[in-house]
């Protein structure tokens, strides 16, 4: 099952060699294995959003997808698998 966290909870991250994302604190905290990683930009015409995302192994048992705001640098987890 999946759950959409709505908002999605700020987290602060430590980011590793290459700026891949290491351990959280914050609304869920740990070590984490990134598993995938893709961009995300929308409404162009607007607002511009753009979201880098990533899949993510939470203690080594959470799967959770994290994003950080591109324009704030901002890190949110949006959604946690179970």
């Amino acid at each position: 099952m999946t759950r959409l966290l709505t908002p999605a909870a700020a987290v602060d991250v430590e980011l590793g060699p290459g700026g891949a994302p290491t351990a959280i604190s914050g609304a869920l905290t740990g070590a984490i294995d990134p598993i995938a990683r893709w961009k995300v930009e929308t409404s162009w015409w607007d607002k511009a959003v753009v979201r880098e995302y990533w899949k993510v192994l939470l203690n080594n048992n959470l799967l959770c997808e994290l994003y950080r705001d591109v324009a704030t640098n901002d890190w949110f987890i949006e959604r946690v698998y179970d």
